[in-house]
């Protein structure tokens, strides 16, 4: 990889790199340093992904540029995809780029196949340095030839520290593969680079701290090593002072600007997408994860509330009426309240549980940069979670308004014998199962709003969870406005139906 001249401008016009040169190898490890909020991440953002930086209006240019290796960004503290095992996390890197699924293979060249089992071991009884390995050995799976890791000594200790840098510098040695290194590490910075570059804040340019000679620390003698590592420390502390740049705060805010999907934008995507063979069986996990979250756990809350609802309901249409008429009543309102009532308050407690918990679950995944790891090993997170999500949401749906409508008509039938309407089930159901021409327009209008609802469902949550995240009260309010757009839409619909079904009824 090599990039002549770079300038990158944000889109207020501020300058953040100016005729830069960077150059990275094959076998080559080069380390970026430079202040928080410098500006880091958007050099390499505009060197590996220009015209995605483009789309969100900064403005990108360069003299020359050749990229002929395909990169893997490996997020903090290796963003581990916490659906899958360890086994899993690297079978997946592989299945995406059409190789056997071996994941002992790349275990055994992070030096992991002996420290544990590596099938059903779950990613999150890692320690920090183990899941830094697994990353790594993710990344080598897909076959990547550019490696780009941020902060990877992050929360390790100093043994760990050392040991990941002798990874680094071994596998991209063995392998060939180029490494960028973003970290404010020092220590790990002289120990594993070949190349250290300083972002300068003051004139917004690279400049070289160390290139070439001695090379990395950790393959000098023990001696050497330890003077190496003080004199860069030394050096790079006193350039790490420098006073945070002017635009940092700048950047930061067009980064949250970035282009979100919309609900209507998960629709298209998910239309557009046709599970790739060799991904199927990799999304087939995303969705039963996903079902089991909007279906499998929550159905039992569903069956209380909708028994409940079912009883209530009629109970209080009884006591409304005399005595002496209440079998008479019931029999005649029969089972078009569930046709009424079901389609609503299930989308709306849909929505409130099983959508949340869905979304939680994406938030959690773009928090912790798992769906930009997906990106990295060559896996398109529309066809491996979007799709998948959005599916497991209607289905899911889908299944819990029939449910919704059995539980209702329990409670109807517990209610109906009671009062001692004769041939109970059969009046609650008939208006479902063999509506009088009379009624059919209220079960086509039922099963209008069931289909519009799993719709509007899966498209709102799915567009929510997978939006861009910075901390944890951004999972929190895309819960809430997830909620807040769906219960809106779900009041909207039923006014609107309840117009139109007057309206040809009066035609």
């Amino acid at each position: 990889m090599a990039v002549q001249g770079l300038e990158v401008m944000l889109p207020d016009g501020t300058l953040v790199v100016r005729n830069t040169d960077v150059t990275v190898r094959a076998g080559q490890v080069v380390a970026l340093l430079g202040p928080s909020g410098g500006g880091k991440s958007t050099l390499l953002r505009a060197i590996l992904d220009p015209d995605e930086l483009r789309r969100r209006g900064y403005s990108v240019r360069w003299t020359t540029r050749e990229v002929h290796a395909s990169a893997s960004y490996v997020p903090q503290r290796g963003a581990l995809f916490d659906h899958l095992d360890v086994a899993g996390n690297i079978a997946l890197a592989q299945t995406a780029n059409g190789q056997p699924r071996d994941p002992a293979r790349w275990l055994r060249a992070v030096d992991l196949e002996d420290a544990f089992d590596a099938n059903g071991r779950s990613v999150g009884t890692l320690s920090g340095g183990q899941a830094q390995r697994v990353a790594i050995a993710r990344t080598l799976a897909a076959g990547r030839k550019l490696m780009v890791l941020d902060e990877p000594s992050v929360g390790l200790d100093p043994l760990a520290v050392r040991l990941l840098a002798q990874l680094i510098v071994r596998e991209a040695r063995e392998r060939q593969v180029g490494v960028i290194v973003i970290t404010h590490d020092v220590s790990f910075a002289a120990g594993a680079a070949d190349a250290i570059l300083f972002l300068e804040p003051s004139n917004q340019r690279l400049f070289p701290v160390r290139d070439g000679a001695p090379g990395p620390a950790e393959l000098l003698p023990a001696e050497q090593r330890a003077a190496e590592v003080a004199n860069l420390s030394g050096d790079l502390e006193r350039l790490l002072a420098t006073e945070r740049p002017a635009g940092a705060r700048a950047e930061m805010r067009y980064v949250r600007m970035r282009a979100y999907p919309s609900a209507l934008g998960v629709v298209g995507a998910v239309l557009r997408t046709v599970f790739q063979p060799r991904l199927f069986r990799d999304s087939l996990t995303v969705f039963a994860r996903a079902l089991g979250q909007s279906l499998v756990r929550p159905l039992p809350f569903y069956a209380v509330v909708g028994t409940l609802l079912g009883y209530t309901v009629l109970y209080v249409i009884a006591k409304m009426s005399a005595d002496v008429r209440a079998a008479a009543m019931l029999r005649l309102v029969g089972g078009t309240y569930i046709l009424a009532l079901a389609p609503p308050l299930s989308a709306i407690l849909f929505a409130a549980t099983s959508g949340n918990a869905v979304n939680a679950w994406l938030g959690s995944m773009q928090l912790g940069r798992q769906l930009l790891a997906l990106e990295g090993i060559g896996v398109p997170e529309q066809r491996y979670v979007w799709a998948p999500a959005w599916t497991a949401l209607v289905v899911g749906y889908l299944v819990t308004v029939v449910g919704f409508v059995a539980a209702m008509t329990f409670g109807g039938w517990l209610l109906c014998n009671a009062f001692a309407v004769p041939n109970a089930l059969a009046v609650l159901t008939s208006d479902i199962l063999d509506p009088p021409p009379e009624r059919v327009r209220f079960l086509v209008r039922a099963l209008w709003l069931v289909g519009a609802y799993s719709l509007i469902i899966a498209s709102v949550v799915v567009s929510r969870g997978v939006r861009h995240k910075d901390e944890a009260n951004d999972v929190t309010r895309a819960m809430t406005s997830a909620v807040i757009v769906c219960t809106l839409a779900v009041v909207v619909l039923e006014l609107a139906s309840v117009v139109a079904l007057f309206s040809l009824r009066a035609r």
